[in-house]
C-alpha cells in the first residue's frame, strides 16, 4: 500500500514542469527518492504545534512605513 504522503510520479512531474527544467525520464525515479527524503521531516511537521509570532508583518501598498 502506498503511504499518503508519497510522491507519485505524476506529480513529481507537475513539480518539474512548474519549476521550468527538463529532467531525464529515467532519471524520475531517483529524483522522486531525493525529493521525498527531502519533504519529509516538513511533512512530519505539526503546524498547529508551532506558536505564531505576533504581531503579524503588515504590507503597506502604498509603501507606508508601517508607522501608521
Amino acid at each position: 500500500m502506498t503511504d499518503s504522503l508519497e510522491l507519485t510520479l505524476d506529480e513529481l512531474r507537475r513539480r518539474i514542469a512548474a519549476a521550468g527544467i527538463t529532467i531525464p525520464e529515467e532519471r524520475l525515479a531517483m529524483v522522486r527518492k531525493l525529493l521525498g527524503d527531502a519533504l519529509a521531516p516538513v511533512r512530519a511537521l505539526d503546524s498547529r504545534t508551532i506558536k505564531a509570532v505576533e504581531p503579524a508583518v503588515r504590507f503597506a501598498p502604498g509603501g507606508g512605513t508601517g508607522d501608521e
